[in-house]
């Protein structure tokens, strides 16, 4: 990726000296660890991971003694770059000089990145040993656990993680995306129904509450909340191929081709999820359901 200051004069099609949008940071000040952080982080938003690294190096070597905070930024920049090994290696050196359930989650994310799901969950265990009360490590190690195939340990860590926010509706909204897996539908709509209350405003809350309620048999609630997403983003095809093969199910033909004109609009993705709705909302006893 091109360092942000070409990004910008490419698309104003002027030329660029090196530098040249970097005048309001103190490149040449260089001279304490605090600007060296304070130019890694300059470097990093701009897309110039080669200059963020050699600058949160420079800090490393100025901070007194072994620093976890610089030890951290340079694995982040390294992450940033795609230098996977080398990022982990500062991630586990900066482990070793702070116990922090941050750093935690952010190792057991390269963990996942490298197909080590043991390492992943130990450290995401380990965070909320340390932060028993902080809902974000509960919903990773949730998704870690799920990711590996053990649903039910998944939806005891999502039901902690409701637990420690309930007011947040993103935790709501994942546990009944996973109950939905589970073909625990009751559960499901009851967590998306919090996670509406939460978050009136979302319409993907209700397109999901609607997959609840055709599972369950209920196509008339089905049918009015996919409505009521799409009043809520009116620019969604997809919403309009829902509605079409709704009404079709419960033999309102008219209504049906009325929703033709726009789901015809949608594109291939919209096609996938179009499918992936019917597939995941299909009754619990149906023999066709696919159970992976």
């Amino acid at each position: 990726m091109k360092p942000f200051y070409h990004q910008i004069a490419d698309l104003f099609q002027v030329p660029a000296a090196e530098g040249t949008y970097r005048l309001q940071h103190p490149q040449d000040a260089d001279s304490t660890r605090e600007d060296s952080e304070s130019m890694g982080k300059v470097s990093l938003s701009e897309g110039d991971y080669e200059s963020a690294i050699e600058h949160f190096k420079r800090a490393i070597k100025k901070a007194n003694g072994p620093d976890a905070i610089a030890l951290a930024n340079l694995g982040g920049a390294y992450e940033a770059a795609d230098m996977l090994p080398q990022a982990l290696r500062q991630y586990e050196k900066a482990l070793r000089l702070k116990q922090s359930a941050e750093l935690r989650v952010g190792l057991a994310d390269m963990y996942g990145r490298y197909g080590r799901a043991r390492e992943m969950i130990q450290k995401l265990s380990e965070a909320i040993e340390l932060e028993p009360d902080n809902p974000f490590c509960h919903f990773k190690l949730a998704e870690a656990k799920r990711r590996s195939g053990f649903r039910e340990e998944a939806l005891r860590s999502a039901h902690l993680a409701v637990a420690c926010a309930p007011d947040q509706s993103f935790y709501h909204f994942w546990l009944g995306d996973l109950l939905i897996e589970m073909r625990r539908f009751d559960e499901a709509l009851e967590a998306f129904h919090a996670a509406i209350e939460l978050s009136p405003g979302d319409d993907y809350l209700f397109a999901q509450a609607a997959m609840a309620f055709r599972a369950l048999g209920r196509q008339a609630e089905a049918l009015k909340a996919v409505r009521l997403a799409s009043d809520l983003d009116p620019t969604k095809n997809l919403y309009h191929g829902l509605l079409e093969r709704l009404y079709a199910e419960m033999g309102l033909e008219e209504e049906s081709k009325q929703e033709q004109s726009r789901s015809r609009h949608m594109d291939a993705y919209d096609f996938e999820r179009l499918g992936d709705w019917f597939g995941r909302s299909q009754a619990p006893t149906d023999p066709t359901w696919p159970i992976s």
